[in-house]
């Protein structure tokens, strides 16, 4: 399925809200972005949210092919995610 300009714009804008390393979404706080960024192989895409392992790195996963991500097994690149501070 392929994206409208639009909701292309709203994933890219979403990402780079996850990329301050601050979330409105509390259950997203702790998780961490995939390092493959747009190349992540997870059918969330841009939005690919993944609880760290013990080691500090991300789990494995894996495309809709099977296709083991560049990001799986990686340390994140990005800080674990906070609650945005209220204004």
């Amino acid at each position: 399925m392929t994206m409208t300009h639009e909701q292309s714009d709203r994933e890219q804008q979403m990402r780079a809200d996850l990329e301050t390393g601050f979330t409105d979404q509390e259950w997203a706080v702790g998780m961490v972005l995939c390092p493959a960024r747009e190349n992540c192989v997870s059918t969330f895409g841009l939005r690919a949210l993944f609880t760290p392992m013990k080691d500090g790195r991300l789990p494995m996963h894996r495309g809709s092919f099977g296709t083991p991500c560049a990001g799986a097994r990686q340390k994140p690149t990005t800080p674990p995610l906070q609650l945005r501070p209220a204004v």
